[in-house]
């Protein structure tokens, strides 16, 4: 699929692969939030190994925007008929989707498969950039009519840009585990009163 919108082409990808290594990583490289979990390498091999394909739930459209031959902003999409594999449960949502005799599958999903580490999501050359992503995601998911878009474990950056646009947050707890200096895990259980 391609559209056009502000001067930016937008392709909606079948693949990771239908993007080069060199130009997704060097969009990686400019976020503050950069992991290598948003590397190609890494989104490639979800695909390429059948853990991330249509018939695991997760139908990759990965949403690029284009100025001429250069990739301006990008981000991993998928399309869920389940929610598994997120590492956020919204059973709640889709019972009362349900419920009221709607579907809630399929839904859009920016996220890395099976990776619940916090980092950048939507890659974008600046902020102008990230907020044209974030409109064409939006765009999307209406023109395909999708039940919902959700953004997971996203940096400040993207956070700020759907909020730009009006998008209702989902507020989200995680506790992360540092270790102080312990040897082992028996000589951190001996610190605990």
């Amino acid at each position: 699929m391609q559209i056009s919108s502000n001067d930016y082409v937008i392709r909606v990808l079948a693949s990771p692969l239908e993007v080069t290594a060199t130009d997704w990583n060097a969009l990686l490289a400019l976020q503050p939030h950069a992991g290598p979990f948003m590397r190609h390498e890494y989104l490639a091999a979800l695909h390429e190994s059948g853990s991330a394909t249509p018939a695991t739930g997760w139908t990759p459209r990965f949403m690029t925007l284009w100025r001429g031959n250069e990739l301006h902003a990008a981000c991993p999409l998928y399309l869920k008929d389940h929610s598994y594999g997120e590492y956020v449960f919204d059973w709640a949502w889709a019972n009362a989707y349900e419920q009221h005799g709607l579907a809630y599958y399929p839904k859009a999903l920016v996220a890395v498969p099976f990776t619940p580490v916090p980092g950048a999501r939507l890659l974008a050359r600046d902020a102008q950039a990230r907020q044209a992503l974030v409109r064409a995601l939006v765009a999307y998911c209406g023109t395909e009519s999708l039940s919902s878009l959700h953004l997971l474990f996203a940096a400040e950056e993207d956070i700020a840009a759907c909020d730009a646009e009006n998008l209702m947050q989902r507020h989200t707890v995680q506790f992360h585990w540092k270790n102080a200096g312990y040897a082992d895990f028996d000589a951190f259980l001996a610190s605990l009163s």
